[in-house]
């Protein structure tokens, strides 16, 4: 079964915090996340995501990040951060 989880518009450090608790509650799963809704990405939140990507990859789980728009890819290039560190597909990292 794979796991979906939709990002907020905001991912900031006010939403992190139900995030992290929303993504270890799927671990052990494959998870999809949804980031079609992020307008606006903070460092926390992306490094958040660099984290779970990590640890899916380390345990051979499968774990995708699709949607991917400005908010979260310019933060990517903002922060030197290639989009394929947060799990975005090939099409995804094209954009950035």
């Amino acid at each position: 079964m794979n796991e979906k989880l939709l990002l907020p518009a905001r991912l900031d450090s006010a939403a992190v915090r139900a995030l992290a608790q929303a993504i270890q509650a799927r671990r052990g799963h494959p998870l999809t996340i949804d980031a079609q809704q992020v307008e606006l990405a903070g460092a926390l939140g992306l490094q958040l995501l660099v984290a779970a990507h990590r640890q899916w990859q380390e345990a051979g789980i499968a774990f995708r990040l699709t949607g991917a728009e400005h908010g979260l890819l310019d933060m990517c290039q903002t922060l030197g951060v290639p989009p394929g560190e947060i799990g975005a597909a090939p099409g995804e990292e094209a954009a950035a």
